[in-house]
């Protein structure tokens, strides 16, 4: 299973290419992952990749909650998906970030990739740093969803 960890600084080139770092690159090859699916994130001011045996697993999960028959349902579903692409990382390990998804989560040059365990995010620094809990928050939330759990 992929496991995409840690925060990790990158340029885009001026057709708005980024190199996807090594770790996720070799996480990828390793599971024989070559496709990403990308979304905007409706919630947040970043950009989801996510590998295409992930995201085959989280398409079905949300349609098992849906009735495709069930108007609302239908639309619900028909708008998560219409966002979505599919992306190759090119020969050099680059994927092409599009110029309307750059300036929806507002990114110019600088790039920030953020690993959430199967998947990874690109966010500008700014929007991930404002986005954080603050230290005494990000402390009280652990402690509240893990208990007494050690890690």
């Amino acid at each position: 299973m992929q496991q995409f960890l840690g925060n990790i600084e990158a340029k885009l080139d001026a057709k708005g290419r980024v190199f996807v770092p090594a770790a996720y690159r070799r996480s990828l090859e390793k599971e024989g992952d070559g496709k990403l699916i990308l979304r905007l994130d409706p919630v947040t001011k970043c950009v989801k990749l996510y590998p295409s045996s992930v995201w085959s697993k989280l398409n079905e999960e949300f349609t098992s909650h849906l009735n495709m028959w069930n108007k609302n349902d239908l639309r619900l579903y028909r708008q998560f998906t219409a966002g979505v692409e599919e992306v190759d990382l090119d020969a050099s390990g680059r994927v092409l970030l599009q110029k309307k998804h750059l300036e929806a989560i507002d990114v110019t040059t600088d790039v920030l990739f953020v690993g959430v365990g199967n998947y990874f995010e690109v966010w500008s620094k700014a929007n991930f740093e404002t986005d954080l809990l603050g230290d005494e928050d990000f402390s009280e939330a652990l402690q509240e969803k893990m208990g007494n759990i050690m890690f």
